[in-house]
């Protein structure tokens, strides 16, 4: 019994590692991009506010639920992006999963990205600089 407990435990251990190596991986493939690259590849420019990107897709349940999240938050430039339609645009961000959301400051600069469903909590507290990736 005791055996079973050890490797459970080892297991979401090593759940746990891979899914915040594949977070800073998904972060580091977008935050090495030029900001003025990923704004061109939206097709748009930064206004001085900080701006959540959404990426989902046509067919993902996830996707609706993040876009009713993301109808939560004031002030924020939300802009979303059907990776099916744009797929280019998905490339720019290196967006392999949907939903993604990408948090860019007033700068334009990337503050966080988010791989899967993103609650409202978590995304203020990165549109406001005060997310820590160990709180993760």
């Amino acid at each position: 019994m005791i055996e079973r407990l050890f490797i459970l435990a080892a297991l979401a251990v090593v759940i746990g590692c891979a899914a915040l190596a594949a977070r800073a991986v998904a972060r580091s493939r977008v935050a090495s991009r030029p900001p003025a690259e990923l704004w061109r590849a939206l097709e748009t420019a930064p206004d001085g506010r900080p701006a959540i990107v959404a990426f989902s897709g046509p067919r993902c349940a996830d996707c609706r639920a993040q876009k009713a999240i993301l109808r939560g938050l004031e002030g924020v430039r939300t802009i979303e992006i059907d990776t099916a339609a744009r797929p280019a645009v998905a490339q720019a961000f290196g967006v392999l999963t949907v939903p993604t959301t990408v948090v860019l400051d007033a700068e334009g600069r990337v503050a966080a990205v988010n791989l899967g469903l993103t609650q409202v909590e978590r995304l203020r507290a990165q549109l406001t600089g005060r997310f820590k990736e160990s709180a993760a």
